[in-house]
């Protein structure tokens, strides 16, 4: 995956950049992204193309982190335990009106 790096500003009192990650392929501008602050110390700082190299590596999971709270994660049937999906983003399919689902038990036959 290709991504988009903006750096924004660089406060050299706190040792962060501020940063702007999109994916090459977002419908969005780069501009239209909300900035992030990132601390230096998390970034390597060698030579430009390891920092840009580190940097990638961060972009390119805060934009994963951002596709799942976008369109949401599967979630497996099983038996229900609410702790398991708290601060999870679900996409579901609404059933039409007439269309539910009815709870049943297993029948053996």
């Amino acid at each position: 995956m290709k991504i988009l790096i903006k750096i924004e500003e660089y406060l050299p009192e706190t040792q962060q950049i501020i940063v702007k990650f999109c994916s090459s392929q977002s419908e969005k501008s780069i501009d239209q992204i909300q900035p992030l602050a990132i601390d230096l110390d998390k970034l390597d700082l060698f030579d430009t193309e390891l920092f840009l190299e580190s940097l990638t590596v961060h972009g390119q999971e805060v934009i994963e982190r951002y596709k799942q709270l976008q369109y949401g994660e599967v979630v497996g049937n099983g038996p229900l335990d609410i702790t398991e999906l708290l601060g999870k983003t679900i996409e579901r399919e609404k059933f039409p009106r007439k269309k539910q689902l009815i709870p049943m038990r297993r029948v053996k036959l």
